[in-house]
């Protein structure tokens, strides 16, 4: 017989920690290519639309603005929070050349969707475009 494998007991006692960011936090992002150009789509659940701002470019996309939470009033302890608030940014590198005036935005149900043409000839500038949608 051989020697009985002594059992090992691990116990982990930890509080709750809650880590804030300094600077802008990443939105989670979804990358689409079609035959006709790319589709981002942003989980922006709780931003307000008007606090949106898109700056498309022909091999890149730039995303920023601004969530508003407000804590739940009679808080006596935080035991998990990891919805970002406050400002955010997100750049996305397109994978082939995109049409920055073909580009058009709607946010609704909390995604913003961002349809990108590809660019039969790729423009030189830079384009702000509008969102639709959003409407509270």
């Amino acid at each position: 017989m051989g020697k009985p494998t002594p059992s090992i007991q691990v116990f982990a006692l930890r509080q709750p920690t809650v880590t804030f960011e300094t600077g802008p936090w990443r939105p989670p992002v979804n990358l689409y290519e079609t035959d006709r150009g790319v589709i981002v789509v942003v989980d922006l659940a709780g931003v307000n639309p008007q606090n949106l701002h898109l700056h498309v470019h022909p091999r890149q996309l730039a995303v920023h603005g601004e969530r508003q939470l407000v804590a739940p009033a009679g808080i006596r302890r935080v035991h998990r929070m990891e919805i970002g608030a406050g400002p955010f940014q997100l750049e996305v590198a397109m994978p082939a050349p995109i049409d920055p005036d073909g580009a058009h935005a709607r946010y609704a149900d909390g995604l913003l969707e961002i349809g990108l043409p590809f660019a039969q000839q790729p423009p030189q500038r830079v384009v702000v475009i509008r969102i639709e949608g959003g409407e509270r």
